[in-house]
């Protein structure tokens, strides 16, 4: 779908955060999967899935993007404040860490990510 200047827009939205979201970062060896952190104190692992066609054609015959879908995998509440920055490690998958507002570092091992492929 094209907005009035020709460039692309929103074709859907998911909310798993009851509050703002701070970061979003895609784990560094697989691009499809990504978290989310929100202000409420939770952290979402999702997946993005690719659509079987990537383009259409729209009604002048020009070709147009096709937005997949996400499936959210994970959510977990790690503090009762924001969770403000998030990096997942460039060398292990799977570890991270992450700060929040309570003053708190976490270091985050997430499993069973190859599944997930």
């Amino acid at each position: 779908m094209r907005g009035q200047d020709g460039a692309g827009e929103s074709v859907g939205s998911c909310k798993a955060h009851k509050s703002t979201v701070w970061t979003v970062r895609h784990l560094p060896q697989n691009r499809e999967i990504f978290v989310t952190c929100g202000g409420g104190g939770t952290l979402c692992l999702w997946k993005y899935n690719y659509p079987e066609k990537r383009t259409k054609e729209d009604g002048d015959g020009d070709l147009m993007g096709v937005a997949g879908s996400v499936t959210l995998l994970q959510n977990v509440t790690l503090s009762s404040q924001p969770i403000s920055s998030f990096d997942w490690s460039p060398d292990k998958q799977g570890l991270a860490v992450c700060t929040a507002f309570d003053q708190t570092v976490r270091v985050i091992i997430a499993t069973k990510l190859s599944n997930n492929l």
